[in-house]
């Protein structure tokens, strides 16, 4: 992952890393593995923001209930451009391509690196 991206939880970093790979393969796939790469992506997504949350309420992280609502509404989308890609496969393509990784690169770096910077001030290793 590019280093502006990395948060320094070598724990969350690994899961962002994760998802920018199967991102990577669905961006270069073929019409196929499209679907079964997108619903990849979006069980992982929802495995991580999981993972994210439980951490989030073990160690009373202030503003949990905003990321968290950040985490659902990042998951609507992709579930219903999903939906529509079941459809129509090039909605989906289109998101994938033109959305997907900025919308990732701005949770990252507005959202996931708050709760990391307040992890590092409470010493809390992961």
């Amino acid at each position: 992952m590019k280093d502006e991206l990395h948060i320094n939880i070598p724990l969350m970093d690994e899961k962002h890393d994760e998802f920018l790979q199967i991102l990577s393969l669905i961006k270069s796939c073929t019409s196929k593995q499209f679907l079964p790469l997108f619903a990849e992506l979006i069980e992982h997504t929802r495995e991580h923001f999981s993972f994210e949350e439980k951490l989030m309420d073990k160690y009373e992280f202030y503003a949990k209930t905003e990321h968290k609502e950040e985490h659902k509404n990042l998951l609507s989308e992709m579930e219903y451009f999903y939906a529509q890609a079941q459809k129509m496969p090039m909605f989906g393509k289109a998101y994938i391509n033109d959305y997907a990784y900025d919308k990732f690169k701005r949770h990252v770096i507005n959202i996931d690196s708050q709760f990391a910077m307040f992890l590092k001030e409470q010493n809390i290793e992961l």
